[in-house]
């Protein structure tokens, strides 16, 4: 499962739970000693981030990713909201050959992804400070570029999809996961979840594909994502995480085979969805 590598800083990983609900924090600190420690350590290793919504979205990463290479080898990509780096060490060590670049604005984790790369010793993993709402430095590099649930918290959204498309090379593909808006939830509960830092509810799916047609992309593919197998799997799970992380740790990997099930089916309507665009060669 992706996000194995982190076994080694299970802080980390506890540290990005607590950004979604402070009662993380407090379960999390509850269980804290050495031998709870050791344990998120081997079960990170084990089961890859324990948290079923960074489990579903990296699945349909991984289906962008395998639909660019049908096509196409990429040799430079680009995570645009990088975090802590787990989509660029991925391509990283994934792809034959390639040059994989991380892009971040939160500067501790930008820190700890360049860090983290040291310690692996992954040479084609780069990382540094990028704000898609400005013009890149860098124009027409990258052969794949991902963009996982960032733009939910970018106010001239537009902007960075023109950053985005200046980016690529002609012919070059992005892959966005974000947010839908009017969600419907299992529990009561999450009807209210909220980020702080998110400045919309969410994309309606045909309005942001129109916005990504009109800048010069061509819309490969629009996925609903969070169906039904996956918001009930990531509900249950953040219930769980909220009352009592052992029992949460204990019931994940059957959470997770449920969540499987999200990508193999079509979802007729979804918590978030995927988008998969190519820049049009010059004509």
């Amino acid at each position: 499962m992706i996000g194995s590598l982190y076994y080694r800083h299970p802080e980390i990983l506890l540290e990005s739970l607590s950004q979604m609900n402070d009662s993380y924090t407090k379960n999390a600190k509850k269980s804290s000693n050495k031998l709870m420690r050791l344990m998120q350590q081997f079960y990170i290793f084990l089961f890859g981030i324990p948290e079923i919504g960074f489990q579903v979205r990296s699945m349909y990463y991984r289906w962008a990713l395998g639909e660019v290479i049908k096509h196409a080898q990429p040799k430079k990509v680009l995570d645009a909201g990088s975090g802590i780096g787990n989509y660029v060490f991925d391509m990283a060590r994934g792809l034959f050959g390639v040059e994989a670049d991380g892009w971040e604005i939160d500067r501790r984790k930008l820190q700890f992804a360049k860090d983290f790369a040291d310690e692996l010793k992954i040479t084609n993993a780069h990382f540094s400070y990028g704000d898609i709402t400005k013009k890149p430095k860098i124009v027409g590099a990258y052969d794949f570029v991902v963009n996982v649930d960032v733009l939910e918290h970018v106010k001239e959204y537009k902007k960075a999809l023109t950053h985005l498309y200046v980016s690529l090379k002609p012919g070059g593909y992005l892959f966005i996961h974000t947010p839908q808006a009017h969600q419907k939830r299992f529990f009561r509960q999450f009807e209210t979840w909220e980020h702080e830092d998110h400045v919309r509810e969410g994309f309606e799916p045909d309005a942001l594909r129109r916005d990504l047609e009109r800048i010069g992309f061509e819309v490969l593919a629009v996925r609903n994502s969070f169906g039904f197998f996956g918001s009930l799997a990531w509900e249950l799970n953040h219930l769980l995480l909220g009352r009592h992380m052992i029992l949460a740790g204990l019931l994940y990997p059957f959470l997770y085979v449920l969540a499987l099930l999200d990508p193999t089916v079509r979802n007729s309507r979804g918590l978030c969805f995927a988008i998969l665009a190519r820049k049009k060669d010059k004509t």
